[in-house]
């Protein structure tokens, strides 16, 4: 038996270990994370981020209480994501969480401050109802703030928290220019690719003249242009890369007119240029067999029915090359896009990024399009066909994408939101050519869907009835077992040599 001395000693040890474990857990955040894609585990784009803050950082994250439990997982990670900021940035990163619900002035300053009021459905007391929520941050650095409106879950939250700190902290924006004066898109047609680009640069038109100085960018960018471009703008061009420019092109080498079905070359002069560069994009229309669709109107009696219908030329994206540019893509959608080949001599590195999948071929112009087509797989018998790729030579890079729509938002009426990883894909692009991947790992950082296993309808029947079945089977079983065994214990005591 322990003495009562012992006994007390064992209990103050005890409890100093637990004291010393909170202490330790305060100071230094550490979580174990076992998804094969590590959600939960920051970015060392983050980290290295975090570790270089020399000045304190105030994050203000105003959260609704008294939410489903969803929302409440959602604050409950975003208080874990802080406390690994502030654990990295040796409590450099300080915060406070704020519900605005509970009083009138901070429901007020949160408005101000750009945070985004969300509207969301509850039950109380047996009665659903609607409730004003709020689930955003403000980050502050001396003067400058930066404002999450709407906090998104998984990898998206850590992308908007470490984008708006180093935002704050670049002492020096590089410009990137895009080039116009010849139809291209306009940045604020882009918005989704500007948006990307202002984390480290500013995005600023530039129109090509004798008197333009392109010395002060790394990299220019030149999107969709509609006009054929004179001999003395694809000079001071040449002149750019010569000096060690970089290139970003999204061209359009064939135009679709779906009003009249049929799709034409293109000529701009911009192709030409390119294939003396290294890289032809070829006057054909690409198609897959994983597609987006078109939506036809149809008659059914007396009705006219929308129906969606797989459109080749709207090609789904999701074979990219292992290089920093496509590092985590998921998948990219192309409209009419081309085939490229490389073009260029032994002095000269070429790069393939985005394929077509297994399934896939071209069509040379001029294409008439069937809509109403019933495609096989037998149509497709090309495979990995590059719709994007880069060249190097010197020490000037080019990356080219056979879509010159694949990033434009468009404007007013027409807008539109683009998919998310063609915008990634020419933020990336930039990113690489201007020497700064730092954020491209943090971009292209997801979660990764895993969709169930597809089962024909025989195996959904069995696994009915076994669903259905098994439970009766085993209710069964044990009462049976039971029975059986109160018969036996019957059977014992009437026996004579029962004790």
């Amino acid at each position: 038996m322990f003495k009562k001395s012992q006994l007390k000693y064992y209990i103050l040890l005890v409890i100093g270990i637990i004291v010393l474990i909170n202490m330790l857990a305060s100071r230094f955040f550490f979580r174990l994370d076992f998804t094969e894609d590590q959600r939960y585990t920051l970015s060392e784009t983050t980290k290295d981020i975090m570790e270089g803050i020399t000045e304190p950082v105030t994050v203000t994250a105003y959260f609704s209480e008294g939410l489903q439990p969803q929302f409440d997982q959602l604050r409950n990670d975003f208080k874990d994501i802080l406390a690994e900021y502030a654990s990295l940035s040796n409590r450099q990163v300080v915060y406070e969480f704020v519900n605005p619900n509970e009083d009138q002035q901070l429901e007020q300053k949160a408005v101000e401050a750009g945070i985004q009021t969300v509207m969301i459905e509850a039950r109380e007391k047996d009665q659903s109802t609607t409730k004003k929520a709020y689930m955003g941050a403000v980050i502050q650095i001396g003067e400058a703030s930066e404002t999450i409106p709407f906090i998104q879950p998984g990898a998206q939250m850590e992308y908007a928290l470490t984008t708006a700190i180093k935002k704050m902290t670049v002492p020096e924006k590089a410009a990137v220019g895009f080039i116009s004066g010849h139809g291209e898109a306009h940045l604020s047609e882009m918005m989704q690719v500007t948006q990307g680009l202002d984390v480290l640069y500013v995005p600023e038109e530039v129109e090509l003249s004798d008197s333009v100085n392109l010395s002060k960018y790394k990299t220019i960018a030149w999107i969709n242009p509609q006009d054929t471009i004179p001999e003395e703008h694809l000079a001071i061009v040449d002149a750019f890369l010569a000096q060690g420019g970089n290139l970003f092109v999204a061209l359009n080498k064939v135009d679709a007119q779906l009003n009249q079905g049929m799709g034409f070359s293109k000529y701009t002069a911009l192709g030409k240029w390119l294939e003396g560069k290294g890289i032809k994009v070829e006057d054909n229309f690409v198609m897959d067999v994983n597609c987006g669709s078109v939506t036809v109107q149809q008659r059914q009696g007396i009705f006219t029915v929308n129906r969606p219908i797989n459109f080749p030329y709207l090609p789904i994206l999701s074979n990219f090359a292992e290089h920093p540019i496509t590092s985590g893509l998921g998948s990219m959608v192309l409209q009419f896009a081309s085939s490229l080949s490389f073009s260029g001599d032994s002095t000269m590195n070429y790069t393939p990024l985005v394929f077509t999948s297994d399934k896939s071929t071209t069509q040379a112009t001029p294409v008439y399009f069937n809509i109403q087509k019933q495609w096989e797989e037998s149509d497709f018998p090309m495979s990995k066909l590059a719709v994007a790729a880069m060249v190097e030579s010197d020490n000037s890079k080019i990356v080219v994408i056979s879509d010159g729509d694949m990033a434009i938002n468009g404007s007013g009426d027409e807008i539109r939101q683009v998919q998310p990883d063609n915008a990634n894909f020419v933020v990336n692009a930039i990113d690489f050519m201007s020497d700064d991947t730092g954020l491209i790992q943090l971009r292209s950082k997801q979660v990764k869907m895993r969709p169930l296993d597809q089962i024909d309808d025989a195996d959904k029947q069995i696994l009915k009835w076994v669903n259905f079945a098994l439970p009766i089977m085993i209710i069964l079983g044990i009462g049976i077992y039971r029975n059986q065994k109160r018969k036996l214990i019957r059977l014992k005591r009437k026996g004579e040599s029962y004790v």
